[in-house]
């Protein structure tokens, strides 16, 4: 039997920023690849461009050079309702300006299966159900978005991305805004969700030490603007993660 390809795969993938003909490369000849069921955390410094790899992979900026494939389909050769049916997104956002309640925030999420008319289908409010349940909402799911705390938005967005049925998620720091004890929640959450739903999840987070702890896989961005892609096993063993972040305790 054929080995399945990975979920996603980078070919030379260079990212930045381009203005005319000037260009900001962060990282470049990036030959990156993310199996099925695997929690995937990038760490790196602030401004050291993990947004911008993030929002590369997502199709949100343009690459500067090289290839992004998604279940060995090629990024660029699809359209954005392919595209949203491969990837679901979770960005960091707050719930100012949006009027929905839990359940219709989440159900959000299968829009890109429905018809012009929106309209969700048995299956669909199965999904929402399914996601729901996972992400250990359903008891609020009739509680407008502002009534609930920042974990359960969180929660809820989350919830959103896993009705969407992807193949791979990417979320941008999830937990943010939230204490101690919702970071680990929603930590604990992915690394579940990954596991048991099959699903490829890539995470930015500045929770490195649970990160250590939780993560299938590290992606770390160096400060010499390499990208480093190891086991949390290997990078703690090697002392890789104590040299960047020398005040956290592992």
């Amino acid at each position: 039997m054929d080995k399945q390809p990975y979920i996603l795969e980078t070919k030379g993938l260079s990212i930045g920023y381009q203005s005319g003909r000037k260009k900001e490369v962060l990282f470049s000849k990036l030959n990156l690849c993310a199996e099925e069921g695997k929690l995937i955390c990038l760490l790196g410094e602030n401004g050291i461009g993990k947004t911008t790899l993030l929002r590369t992979l997502a199709n949100l900026q343009l690459a500067l050079a090289g290839t992004i494939l998604i279940n060995n389909d090629n990024l660029k050769h699809l359209n954005a309702h392919e595209i949203a049916r491969k990837i679901s997104l979770v960005l960091t956002q707050s719930p100012h300006g949006i009027n929905f309640t839990v359940k219709e925030l989440v159900s959000l999420g299968r829009f890109p299966y429905t018809s012009w008319s929106g309209k969700l289908q048995e299956h669909d409010l199965q999904k929402v159900e399914e996601a729901m349940e996972m992400c250990e909402i359903i008891d609020y799911g009739n509680k407008n978005i502002y009534q609930v705390s920042d974990g359960q938005f969180q929660k809820a967005l989350i919830a959103r991305a896993l009705a969407q049925d992807c193949p791979l998620m990417i979320l941008d720091e999830p937990t943010v805004h939230l204490d101690a004890n919702n970071r680990y929640i929603i930590m604990k959450l992915l690394k579940r969700i990954a596991s048991e739903n099959n699903k490829t999840i890539i995470m930015s987070t500045h929770q490195i030490s649970m990160a250590a702890a939780l993560a299938d896989i590290i992606w770390l961005a160096k400060p010499s603007n390499e990208l480093l892609t190891a086991t949390p096993e290997k990078l703690l063993h090697d002392n890789v993660l104590q040299t960047i972040f020398p005040f956290v305790k592992y």
